[in-house]
């Protein structure tokens, strides 16, 4: 897992990028609704993406950043003297205890290149994006919050349902392409008594409604 978090004036972001073993690749744009500084939007890129990788049920997580700051906290190399440092470094110490295997690593910004795009992105605009990234607001930050309500968001039917045919019947198309998109998106869904959510990582299932 790649992540990096960054603000400006326009205001702030994160990006997560996820790579299976297999070479399978999930992107996640997040922007925050809240100011933080440099090192507070890091450090929500990082929990953000442990939560996302909870969520898929992954038991051993290598992370990359390229936040000096937070790579050396983590791995005892700094000491966080700033409260709400200590408070960051708590929560992703207590997420890492879930994982059989856990390491944070710093890489150059270079080898960062796509997760920084993405926050820097997501700080901006959501204009750029495919349909591919996933995309969620994260309205209050990790170290304050109780719960996190999200919106119902609306999705086409045209895709939906090989969706829904998948997670309900193990059914896929013929066609090679749209069977490896389908079980890219699957993971990201929910079907409970044949009502589809789209996962919220950062709060409660979005249910997924037919256009008007």
């Amino acid at each position: 897992m790649h992540t990096d978090g960054a603000c400006g004036p326009e205001g702030a972001g994160a990006g997560i990028v996820l790579k299976s073993p297999e070479g399978e690749e999930y992107t996640f744009a997040l922007q925050f609704s809240f100011p933080v500084t440099n090192n507070e939007a890091k450090y929500e890129a990082l929990l953000s993406g442990m939560r996302v990788v909870k969520y898929l049920e992954v038991k051993e997580l290598s992370v990359y950043v390229d936040s000096q700051l937070v790579a050396n906290q983590f791995n005892e190399i700094f000491e966080a003297h700033d409260e709400s440092m200590q408070k960051y470094l708590k929560l992703v110490q207590e997420l890492a205890v879930d994982f059989d295997l856990f390491q944070i690593t710093q890489v150059s910004r270079t080898l960062n290149k796509k997760a920084d795009a993405l926050s820097k992105l997501a700080a901006l605009t959501f204009n750029h994006f495919k349909k591919e990234i996933w995309v969620e607001e994260v309205k209050v930050k990790f170290i304050e919050e109780d719960s996190v309500s999200a919106a119902v968001e609306e999705e086409e039917q045209s895709w939906m349902t090989p969706i829904v045919e998948f997670l309900s019947k193990g059914t896929l198309p013929i066609d090679s392409t749209e069977v490896r998109k389908i079980k890219m998106k699957a993971p990201m869904y929910l079907l409970d008594k044949g009502v589809i959510y789209r996962k919220s990582f950062l709060g409660p299932h979005l249910r997924c409604l037919n256009p008007p």
